[in-house]
């Protein structure tokens, strides 16, 4: 049995338009070969306990409610759409299987716009109308980080959400989010620092979304730069909403710099190269690890060719049996072979699945005790995923990459960041 619930909630209403509907499994989902997680990497110690009876909110004997906000309308659609449909996939595989311990789960994706406001509402339906478990998933840092109070407050696992933010997720400061993501400061660390040594003359500017991902961003590659003696020649800023790039094109060519770095949504990378490429201005470029996926490349196939970017999911062109596995039967199940962004929700979803299965008991506090002793986990197309009771960053690896003819080619594989 599939269970999927996707609600759609339009900008110009207050209320929440919706669908949900039910599928047979198909023998692609009952004849996998991406093992379903068993736990295994979960090992608590003896002197480690969990309230077995504490809340078992969205648990009943035969379901398991989990949730996401995510944007699935909006510049940011494809992303979550994306990763959506990589969480489906896996939760679908559990359902054919005959669900957790004869549990199904249930699994709710509703739309935030990548608006922090919306995030706001939207996590409050979650958890206190439809009683969700935990939180799996999701895509977009300013909607995430809008509702981290709400989350502390109610002490909601949140597993894997996509939401880079140094400082606020995969840190001790919000303790109930376990980040499987390495951050904004990471990525730009990992690809300044490339530019650096294989361009050491070249001008730099930046081009930044304000807020989180942007200073984030900023941070990394300053520390980055600094090692080799080096700065930011320029840095601009923009607006998530922003649609016309034509005069931030105009201000970027007076400065002339032979990189520009870019870190905004993915439409708006899209449309800022477009705009520099009209007016004759064409710079290197690199941007965030999301200009990799394949809905980036069909959509912008002259602006995202010859853009080096950072990458932390593996390529799914590897030969590595794991992501082979994956990349086959998510083609076998869906028609299609996966994107980036399948991947990532494909990431989330695996390691939500390997926490209910390692926890002592079906209630919050013992999922987190799972988490917190989540120890080499092996997603297939991330790098091992490590928690403890005192850390809640579960890898932080970054390689890079170039997209050449349409192509994401790996420059360089993904290596602990320190």
């Amino acid at each position: 049995m599939k269970i999927r619930s996707m609600l759609l909630q339009g900008a110009a209403v207050a209320g929440v338009v919706g669908f949900s509907f039910t599928l047979g499994a198909t023998a692609a989902n009952a004849q996998s070969s991406v093992p379903i997680p068993d736990g295994a990497s979960v090992s608590i110690p003896s002197d480690a306990t969990c309230d077995m009876d504490a809340d078992a909110a969205g648990v009943s004997d035969d379901l398991i409610k989990l949730g996401a906000f995510t944007p699935l309308t909006g510049p940011v659609a494809g992303p979550g759409l994306g990763a959506f449909e990589g969480q489906e996939y896996v939760f679908d595989k559990v359902n054919a299987a005959g669900g957790l311990n004869g549990r199904k789960i249930k699994f709710e994706a509703l739309d935030d716009q990548y608006s922090a406001a919306y995030a706001q509402q939207q996590v409050r339906r979650l958890v206190e109308r439809e009683k969700i478990f935990a939180i799996s998933g999701g895509i977009g840092t300013p909607n995430f980080v809008a509702v981290l109070p709400y989350i502390d407050k109610n002490q909601i696992p949140s597993i894997g959400m996509y939401a880079p933010a140094a400082g606020k997720v995969g840190t001790m400061k919000n303790p109930h989010v376990y980040m499987i993501w390495p951050s904004f400061v990471s990525e730009f660390n990992v690809v300044a620092d490339y530019v650096a040594r294989t361009d050491p003359d070249a001008s730099i500017a930046l081009l930044m979304q304000s807020g989180d991902i942007g200073n984030d961003a900023l941070q990394g590659m300053e520390a980055a730069l600094e090692r080799h003696g080096r700065k930011i020649d320029k840095v601009l800023r923009t607006e998530a909403t922003t649609t016309d790039y034509l005069p931030i094109a105009q201000e970027l060519k007076g400065i002339g710099a032979d990189w520009v770095f870019m870190v905004i949504q993915p439409t708006g990378i899209g449309q800022a190269i477009g705009s520099t490429m009209k007016i004759g201005y064409n710079p290197k470029i690199a941007t965030q690890s999301d200009m990799t996926d394949e809905s980036f490349i069909s959509a912008f196939p002259e602006e995202a060719e010859g853009i080096t970017t950072p990458t932390k999911v593996a390529a799914l062109t590897s030969d590595d049996p794991k992501v082979r596995a994956f990349v086959e039967d998510f083609t076998a199940v869906n028609g299609k072979a996966p994107s980036m962004w399948n991947a990532v929700g494909f990431a989330q979803a695996m390691v939500t699945i390997e926490a209910l299965q390692g926890a002592p008991a079906l209630t919050r506090d013992c999922l987190e005790l799972a988490l917190q002793h989540m120890q080499g986990f092996e997603t297939g197309v991330l790098p091992p995923v490590t928690f403890s009771p005192d850390s809640r960053q579960g890898t932080n690896a970054v390689g890079i990459a170039r997209i050449e003819d349409g192509v994401v080619g790996q420059v360089s594989p993904p290596v602990p960041v320190q």
